[in-house]
Protein backbone atom coordinates (compact mmCIF):
# COMPACT_ATOMS: atom_id res chain seq x y z
CA UNK A 1 0.00 0.00 0.00
CA UNK A 2 1.32 3.34 -0.93
CA UNK A 3 0.33 6.37 1.29
CA UNK A 4 -0.04 9.22 -0.39
CA UNK A 5 1.14 12.30 1.89
CA UNK A 6 -0.48 15.80 1.02
CA UNK A 7 1.21 19.16 1.68
CA UNK A 8 -1.81 21.62 2.14
CA UNK A 9 -1.43 25.25 1.55
CA UNK A 10 -0.35 26.12 5.51
CA UNK A 11 3.16 24.20 5.52
CA UNK A 12 3.83 25.78 2.03
CA UNK A 13 2.72 29.27 3.35
CA UNK A 14 5.46 28.31 6.72
CA UNK A 15 7.70 27.55 4.50
CA UNK A 16 7.58 30.52 2.44
CA UNK A 17 7.48 32.56 5.64
CA UNK A 18 10.74 30.96 7.13
CA UNK A 19 12.59 32.12 3.86
CA UNK A 20 11.79 35.43 3.13
CA UNK A 21 12.60 35.70 6.94
CA UNK A 22 16.16 33.80 5.99
CA UNK A 23 16.46 36.14 3.10
CA UNK A 24 15.83 39.32 5.67
CA UNK A 25 17.82 38.41 8.38
CA UNK A 26 20.44 38.03 5.13
CA UNK A 27 20.06 41.10 4.02
CA UNK A 28 20.25 42.84 7.23
CA UNK A 29 23.43 40.84 7.95
CA UNK A 30 25.25 42.06 5.01
CA UNK A 31 24.46 45.90 5.10
CA UNK A 32 25.50 45.87 8.61
CA UNK A 33 28.95 44.48 7.19
CA UNK A 34 29.29 46.56 4.30
CA UNK A 35 28.60 49.60 6.79
CA UNK A 36 31.72 48.38 9.00
CA UNK A 37 33.50 47.81 5.74
CA UNK A 38 32.86 51.25 4.65
CA UNK A 39 33.82 52.59 8.15
CA UNK A 40 37.23 50.48 8.22
CA UNK A 41 38.02 52.20 4.56
CA UNK A 42 37.23 55.72 5.79
CA UNK A 43 39.43 55.05 9.23
CA UNK A 44 42.39 53.61 6.72
CA UNK A 45 42.06 56.55 5.16
CA UNK A 46 42.31 59.10 7.53
CA UNK A 47 45.26 57.18 9.15
CA UNK A 48 47.24 57.09 6.21
CA UNK A 49 46.75 60.57 5.41
CA UNK A 50 47.99 61.21 8.89
CA UNK A 51 51.09 58.71 8.75
CA UNK A 52 51.67 60.76 4.86
CA UNK A 53 51.42 64.05 6.16
CA UNK A 54 54.09 62.81 9.38
CA UNK A 55 56.17 61.78 6.58
CA UNK A 56 56.05 64.36 4.92
CA UNK A 57 56.79 67.20 7.65
CA UNK A 58 60.00 65.08 8.44
CA UNK A 59 61.24 65.60 5.07
CA UNK A 60 59.77 69.21 5.67
CA UNK A 61 62.03 69.56 8.35
CA UNK A 62 64.81 67.78 7.10
CA UNK A 63 64.53 70.29 3.79
CA UNK A 64 65.02 73.25 6.12
CA UNK A 65 68.23 71.36 8.48
CA UNK A 66 69.98 70.68 5.16
CA UNK A 67 69.55 74.50 4.46
CA UNK A 68 70.97 75.55 8.04
CA UNK A 69 73.59 72.90 7.48
CA UNK A 70 74.09 74.99 4.00
CA UNK A 71 74.25 78.06 5.39
CA UNK A 72 76.86 76.79 8.05
CA UNK A 73 79.48 74.66 5.28
CA UNK A 74 79.80 77.43 3.53
CA UNK A 75 80.66 79.79 6.81
CA UNK A 76 83.27 76.86 7.79
CA UNK A 77 84.11 74.61 4.94
CA UNK A 78 87.19 72.93 6.85
CA UNK A 79 86.82 72.55 10.17
CA UNK A 80 84.52 69.75 11.48
CA UNK A 81 84.19 71.50 15.14
CA UNK A 82 83.29 74.92 14.13
CA UNK A 83 81.05 73.14 11.37
CA UNK A 84 78.73 71.76 14.08
CA UNK A 85 79.08 74.75 16.58
CA UNK A 86 77.71 76.98 14.00
CA UNK A 87 74.92 74.44 13.40
CA UNK A 88 74.18 74.42 17.28
CA UNK A 89 73.88 78.35 17.35
CA UNK A 90 71.33 78.36 14.00
CA UNK A 91 69.20 74.53 14.51
CA UNK A 92 65.96 75.33 13.44
CA UNK A 93 63.11 74.93 16.34
CA UNK A 94 62.44 72.00 17.54
CA UNK A 95 65.22 69.83 16.88
CA UNK A 96 68.72 69.20 19.10
CA UNK A 97 71.93 68.46 18.58
CA UNK A 98 73.78 65.69 20.07
CA UNK A 99 77.15 65.04 19.01
CA UNK A 100 77.22 64.50 15.06
CA UNK A 101 73.20 63.54 15.41
CA UNK A 102 69.93 65.96 14.95
CA UNK A 103 66.93 64.55 16.81
CA UNK A 104 63.45 66.00 16.43
CA UNK A 105 59.84 64.77 16.68
CA UNK A 106 57.17 65.41 13.93
CA UNK A 107 53.61 65.01 15.92
CA UNK A 108 50.08 64.73 14.91
CA UNK A 109 46.58 63.72 16.68
CA UNK A 110 47.47 60.40 17.39
CA UNK A 111 50.80 59.60 16.12
CA UNK A 112 54.54 60.67 16.26
CA UNK A 113 57.63 60.58 13.80
CA UNK A 114 60.44 59.91 15.74
CA UNK A 115 63.74 61.52 13.24
CA UNK A 116 67.45 61.32 13.35
CA UNK A 117 69.86 62.47 11.33
CA UNK A 118 73.70 62.06 11.33
CA UNK A 119 75.77 65.13 10.25
CA UNK A 120 78.10 64.23 7.90
CA UNK A 121 81.80 65.38 7.83
CA UNK A 122 82.25 68.82 5.45
CA UNK A 123 83.05 67.61 2.15
CA UNK A 124 81.10 64.46 1.82
CA UNK A 125 78.75 63.81 -1.21
CA UNK A 126 75.84 63.90 1.27
CA UNK A 127 75.46 66.65 4.43
CA UNK A 128 73.47 63.97 6.32
CA UNK A 129 71.74 60.50 6.28
CA UNK A 130 68.82 59.29 8.23
CA UNK A 131 69.71 56.76 11.52
CA UNK A 132 66.12 57.48 12.49
CA UNK A 133 62.73 57.49 11.44
CA UNK A 134 60.13 55.81 13.36
CA UNK A 135 56.40 55.53 13.39
CA UNK A 136 55.42 55.48 16.68
CA UNK A 137 50.65 55.26 17.85
CA UNK A 138 49.26 57.80 20.39
CA UNK A 139 47.66 56.26 23.49
CA UNK A 140 44.33 55.14 21.46
CA UNK A 141 43.48 52.45 23.48
CA UNK A 142 42.19 54.64 26.13
CA UNK A 143 39.55 55.94 23.86
CA UNK A 144 37.85 52.25 23.41
CA UNK A 145 37.46 50.89 26.74
CA UNK A 146 40.79 49.08 27.28
CA UNK A 147 42.06 50.77 30.24
CA UNK A 148 40.92 47.87 32.66
CA UNK A 149 43.41 45.71 31.89
CA UNK A 150 45.92 48.35 34.14
CA UNK A 151 45.50 46.12 36.98
CA UNK A 152 48.23 43.82 36.68
CA UNK A 153 50.53 43.53 39.38
CA UNK A 154 52.58 41.99 37.30
CA UNK A 155 54.96 44.94 34.93
CA UNK A 156 55.01 42.47 32.04
CA UNK A 157 51.45 41.07 32.43
CA UNK A 158 52.49 37.45 33.50
CA UNK A 159 51.72 35.59 36.39
CA UNK A 160 55.02 34.16 37.69
CA UNK A 161 53.05 31.90 40.57
CA UNK A 162 52.69 29.13 38.09
CA UNK A 163 55.38 27.75 35.89
CA UNK A 164 55.12 25.58 33.08
CA UNK A 165 56.51 22.06 33.35
CA UNK A 166 59.22 20.90 31.56
CA UNK A 167 58.36 18.63 28.95
CA UNK A 168 60.57 15.26 28.67
CA UNK A 169 61.30 14.07 25.08
CA UNK A 170 62.56 10.36 24.71
CA UNK A 171 65.28 10.20 23.46
CA UNK A 172 65.77 9.76 19.09
CA UNK A 173 66.67 5.75 18.77
CA UNK A 174 70.78 5.68 17.85
CA UNK A 175 71.26 4.23 14.50
CA UNK A 176 72.70 4.85 11.27
CA UNK A 177 69.82 5.31 8.91
CA UNK A 178 70.73 4.60 5.26
CA UNK A 179 70.70 7.97 2.56
CA UNK A 180 69.09 6.97 -0.80
CA UNK A 181 70.10 8.90 -3.67
CA UNK A 182 67.71 9.81 -5.85
CA UNK A 183 68.90 10.09 -9.32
Amino acid sequence: MKRKVAVGPGASSLILIAVVLALSVLTVLTMISARNDEALAQRSVETRGEVYGLFAAGERSLAGLDAVLASCLAENPDSPEAYLTALKEKLPEGMKLEKDQVFWTEKSENRALECAVKVLEPGAEKRTVWTKHVLLAGDMWEDEGFDDFDDFDDPDGFDDAEEPEETEYPEEASGETEEEDFE
